[in-house]
């Protein structure tokens, strides 16, 4: 394997330290062994519409489309959180960072949309195409009607150019995340798997959806309510 894939660690305890562990060295991997983050992003943060970046994250759903919920919690508002943190991770290990929608925790000064913008798909790779960046990653939870379903997994597009980051970020997560109902065990994992979404189809860079947890799990909820996870 290339020797930028050592970046990945197995320390975490939130979800962003997990896909951060997955990304950093496909990050770098995008672009040759040993790269460096773009040199002209100044201080790494994202500026406005025209954004120029080596990440894309996309926080799922957004606007009128809550995602799947648990109670008062919402996909859309528990995605933009983990993408929040995951782009200070991103900039402190010194690359820059385009959102989908975000961008700025106050809600002014977005990249692209507002914090709560309702977004298409093809607006989302629109964007995302313009970026010039090396890989995109939207952030989604999952959804079922069963409360003790639980597990993470990543999905691509096509096959050459999106499979290795799905299955980076599904190392990252897999292999560092603690089970929401035993924090002496690793989650459940799901074997990334193909997907037919626009937003990883029409992407120009490798691209992937993280299904990161699942939101009606009350294991889950219950840490994600707390800020925990």
């Amino acid at each position: 394997m290339p020797e930028t894939y050592a970046l990945k660690v197995r320390v975490s305890l939130s979800m962003a330290v997990c896909l951060a562990a997955g990304l950093l060295g496909m990050v770098a991997f995008a672009s040759g062994s040993g790269a460096t983050p773009n040199a002209n992003k100044g201080s790494g943060v994202a500026q406005a519409v025209n954004c120029r970046g080596d990440v894309v994250l996309d926080p799922g759903h957004g606007g009128t489309d809550p995602g799947a919920t648990n109670g008062a919690l919402k996909e859309k508002d528990q995605t933009l959180n983990v993408a929040y943190k995951l782009r200070e991770l991103l900039k402190g290990a010194g690359y820059t960072v385009c959102m989908t929608r975000g961008g700025d925790p106050t809600g002014t000064g977005d990249d692209n949309a507002a914090d709560d913008a309702t977004l298409s798909n093809s607006e989302r790779y629109t964007f995302a195409n313009t970026t010039g960046a090396r890989v995109l990653v939207s952030i989604h939870m999952n959804g079922s009607t069963n409360p003790a379903t639980d597990y993470t997994t990543t999905l691509f597009g096509k096959w050459q150019k999106d499979k290795a980051l799905a299955l980076d970020l599904y190392d990252g997560l897999r292999l560092n995340l603690p089970a929401a109902s035993d924090s002496s065990l690793y989650i459940r994992g799901r074997t990334p798997y193909s997907y037919a979404s626009g937003v990883l189809l029409k992407s120009n860079m490798p691209a992937t959806i993280a299904e990161t947890v699942f939101i009606t799990n009350n294991d889950e909820a219950r840490l994600l309510a707390a800020g925990t996870r």
